[in-house]
C-alpha cells in the first residue's frame, strides 16, 4: 500500500476530528481565538483599508446568512468572510501562530464563522473547525515557515489558504477524499509577497481576504468533484519546493514524521500568541520592555540619546522593520521598529488611535531617528533586549524577562478585559461583556443565530 501524501493525513485528520477529541483547555483556547479575532475587527473597523473593504463588500456581496461583526448586516460567506478578514487583519492585532510565522486566526476565524452560519452548524462543529483550521496551516508550516519567508514570500497569505480551506471542509460536511482534495488544492492556490510590506504600501492587508477566498473555493470545488494532485504539497513542482525551494522539500520529506506525529494529541491552537500592542509581531515583546524601561527607570525621552534593539536575525531582517520615517502612511509605522519604540518610550503604550492621530508627530520622528538594531544569532522569536543610552552618559538595559508572557497566551477573563478594550470604539463596555460572554457559550449553541445579533448592536449605534 502506497504511503500518503501529508495532503492526505492532514485531510484525514480533519475529517476524523470530533469535538469529543478536544480537551477543555483547547476548546476554551479556540474561544480565545476567537473573541480576540472579533475584538481586533471591530478596533481596526474605521480604518482606510476598512473603509474600503467595507464599501467593496456592499458591491460584490449576494444573499446568504453570513454576518458582517461590524454592523450585523448578512451577505453570502464568500465575500463576508472576506470582509470580516480585512477587517481583523487591519490593524496587525490579531494572532501568530509561530510555525507559519503568519497570522492565521484572520483565516480561521472568518471562513469557520461565515461557513457555520451558512451551513446553520452550531457551536461545538464551529470550535473543532477552528481547532483543524490551525493545525493544518501549522503543521505544513512546521519546517518551511522561516525558509519560505526568508525568499520574500509572506507567510499568511501563503499558508492561510490552507486554513481556510480545513475550517470550510469541515463545516460543509465534506467526505474524507474531498477533504483531503480540498487541502492539496489550496497550494495551488496560495499567493503573497512581502515587498507591500517592505515599502508600506496597503495591499499587503488585502492579500489576506485574496488567499481566504482562494481557500474557500478550493473546498467549494473539492465538494463538487475537483480532484487534486495528491502530491501537491510535497512533489517535485509541489508548494514546498515552489514556495520554499528543493532544500525545504528534502527538508519536509526527512521530517515527515515529526510533521505529523501527534496529530490529534497537541494542537497547535494551544500554542497561538496573541498581540498586547498593535504592531507588527517582531515589535511586540519590544514595545513591552520599552515600556516596562520607561516606568522602571523613569526614562524621559528629552534624556535618550540612543536606543539599540537586540533581537533575533529573522526579526532584524524582517521587510519593514528598519523604517526610520518619515511615515506618510500608517502601513509603513506599523511594520516599523524606530516607530514602535519611540512611541513606546513617549507615551508609554501604543494604541490604534496613536497611528492616526499622530502619525507625523515631530516628538515621534525625533525619536525614531535614534533607534537601531542588529540581529543575534541563537535569540528566540519572543526575545528581545533594549539598551537605552542616556544624554548622562549612562546606559540603561531591559530584556524580555521584563514582558510578562501571560500577555501572549491570555486566559478567559484577561480576553474579556483585551476584548472591551478593543470594540470600545464601537461598543459600551456591558455590551462587548456580553459578546464575549456568548462567545464562551458557543458549546451550548445549536446555531450561531444569538451570537450573530449581538453584532446588530453595532449598527443601531
Amino acid at each position: 500500500m502506497a504511503q500518503k501524501t501529508l495532503a492526505q493525513i492532514l485531510g484525514d485528520f480533519v475529517y476524523e476530528l470530533s469535538y469529543a477529541d478536544l480537551s477543555k483547555e483547547i476548546i476554551e483556547k479556540a474561544e480565545i481565538s476567537i473573541a480576540d479575532g472579533i475584538g481586533c475587527a471591530l478596533a481596526g473597523c474605521d480604518l482606510p483599508s476598512s473603509r474600503i473593504a467595507r464599501k467593496v463588500w456592499k458591491e460584490l456581496k449576494k444573499e446568504g446568512r453570513s454576518t458582517a461583526w461590524v454592523d450585523g448586516e448578512k451577505g453570502d460567506s464568500q465575500n463576508t468572510a472576506w470582509l470580516n478578514c480585512l477587517l481583523m487583519h487591519s490593524i496587525l492585532h490579531d494572532d501568530m501562530q509561530e510555525s507559519t510565522v503568519g497570522h492565521m486566526g484572520s483565516f480561521v476565524i472568518p471562513a469557520a464563522l461565515a461557513v457555520a452560519e451558512e451551513e446553520r452548524k452550531g457551536g461545538k462543529d464551529l470550535l473543532t473547525a477552528v481547532v483543524a483550521a490551525y493545525e493544518v496551516s501549522g503543521r505544513i508550516a512546521l519546517k518551511s515557515g522561516l525558509p519560505i519567508v526568508k525568499r520574500g514570500f509572506r507567510a499568511s497569505p501563503v499558508f492561510g489558504p490552507f486554513a481556510a480551506a480545513a475550517a470550510a471542509a469541515k463545516l460543509m460536511g465534506l467526505s474524507r477524499e474531498q477533504t483531503q482534495h480540498a487541502i492539496a488544492c489550496a497550494a495551488s492556490f496560495s499567493c503573497g509577497l512581502l515587498e507591500a510590506v517592505n515599502t508600506g504600501s496597503m495591499e499587503w492587508r488585502f492579500q489576506n481576504g485574496g488567499a481566504l477566498r482562494n481557500g474557500l473555493m478550493a473546498a467549494l470545488l473539492a465538494k463538487n468533484g475537483l480532484a487534486a494532485s495528491p502530491t501537491a504539497l510535497e512533489g517535485k513542482c509541489g508548494f514546498f519546493a515552489c514556495f520554499g525551494g528543493p532544500e525545504v522539500r528534502d527538508s519536509v520529506l526527512s521530517h515527515r514524521e515529526e510533521i505529523t506525529q501527534n496529530l490529534g494529541r497537541e494542537f497547535e491552537v494551544g500554542k497561538n500568541i496573541f498581540k498586547p500592542y498593535p504592531t507588527c509581531g517582531y515589535n511586540q515583546v519590544g514595545v513591552e520592555v520599552a515600556v516596562a524601561m520607561a516606568r522602571k527607570f523613569d526614562i524621559q525621552p528629552g534624556e535618550i540619546e540612543g536606543i539599540h534593539a537586540i533581537v533575533a536575525p529573522e526579526n532584524k531582517n524582517y521587510p519593514g522593520g528598519d523604517f526610520h520615517g518619515p511615515f506618510a502612511r500608517l502601513d509603513q509605522a506599523l511594520l516599523s521598529k524606530p516607530f514602535s519604540l519611540a512611541t513606546a518610550f513617549l507615551f508609554r503604550n501604543i494604541t490604534v488611535d496613536m497611528y492616526l492621530s499622530k502619525l507625523n508627530a515631530p516628538e515621534i520622528s525625533t525619536l525614531a531617528q535614534k533607534v537601531t538594531s542588529e540581529g543575534k544569532a541563537g535569540m528566540g522569536f519572543l526575545d528581545y533586549k533594549i539598551e537605552v543610552k542616556l544624554k548622562n552618559g549612562k546606559t540603561v538595559t531591559g530584556d524580555h524577562h521584563l514582558a510578562n508572557m501571560k500577555n501572549y497566551s491570555l486566559d478567559r477573563k484577561m480576553e474579556t478585559e483585551k476584548f472591551c478594550g478593543l470594540a470600545s470604539n464601537v461598543l459600551k463596555k456591558e455590551e462587548a461583556a456580553q459578546v464575549v460572554e456568548a462567545i464562551f457559550q458557543l458549546k451550548d449553541m445549536p446555531n450561531l443565530d444569538g451570537l450573530s445579533r449581538m453584532f446588530g448592536k453595532i449598527q443601531s449605534r
